[in-house]
């Protein structure tokens, strides 16, 4: 049997995306989902989780020119955990989500103006962190080529 290390996710950006390069090139966008636990019996809301979340290749180019503060998504990804030492020595944990697909849902908040993009959910060729490999995306079909 094979492992398996798949998340999904719904929730909101909690500020707008930082976008930049890896040191090869390639497009690296993050952001912070809140996301909302279940409710409670009594009807309301639950705590909520803030995950980071790190796009690479065309998904984290369209993920920086259509997403913004308070957008709602779903982020489909694996989940990443990295040590590193921090500037006194002392070894960290870092625990993020990789996604490779995001999907831009309903429901935006009031101070969204950025347009919806033609084509909304793009999923790299590889899943591979830029740090073992450079992502790349296939290129998006136009809206009359997708068959259904």
């Amino acid at each position: 049997m094979s492992n398996l290390n798949k998340i999904i996710l719904i929730g909101r950006l909690t500020a707008d995306p930082a976008a930049r390069s890896t040191p090869q090139g390639t497009a690296l966008t993050t952001f912070t989902l809140a996301v909302d636990r279940a409710m409670r019996p009594d009807g309301t809301r639950g705590e909520t989780d803030f995950i980071d979340i790190s796009t690479f290749g065309r998904v984290a180019e369209v993920a920086a020119k259509y997403t913004n503060k308070g957008k709602q998504v779903l982020v489909e990804g694996r989940i990443q955990v990295r040590t590193f030492n921090d500037a006194g020595g002392v070894k960290k944990w870092a625990t993020e989500v990789v996604a490779s697909n995001v999907v831009f849902l309903g429901g935006v908040a009031k101070a969204d103006t950025k347009e919806m993009p033609p084509q909304i959910a793009l999923e790299p060729e590889s899943l591979e962190a830029p740090a073992e490999a450079e992502l790349s995306a296939e290129p998006v079909p136009a809206q009359e080529d997708i068959p259904f």
